[in-house]
């Protein structure tokens, strides 16, 4: 279950998401933008591996780790999906 709106870092979901369309425009060869409602395999192609990928990126390029024990992939199909997860299960380094 993705975590309420509440725990939500509303500062920093946007550098996440701006982060995450960059990654996965690059990873995914994609020619037109990336946005939020977009379905990460359906939609854009990320396997498993470019997944991680994503994730490892944008850890680094925020300077975050992020808690994937919690993490429901099955909840977390859509790009803005991943970026309400991620800006409220990570920490700073």
């Amino acid at each position: 279950m993705t975590a309420p709106e509440a725990q939500v870092d509303t500062e920093l979901r946007p550098r996440v998401v701006e982060a995450m369309t960059e990654v996965i425009a690059r990873l995914s060869e994609r020619d037109g933008p990336v946005t939020e409602d977009m379905d990460m395999a359906d939609e854009l192609g990320l396997s498993s591996s470019l997944g991680l990928e994503l994730l490892l990126e944008v850890e680094e390029r925020l300077g975050v780790q992020i808690d994937v024990e919690n993490m429901r992939t099955d909840e977390l199909r859509t790009v803005g999906q991943l970026a309400t997860f991620i800006a409220s299960h990570c920490r700073p380094w």
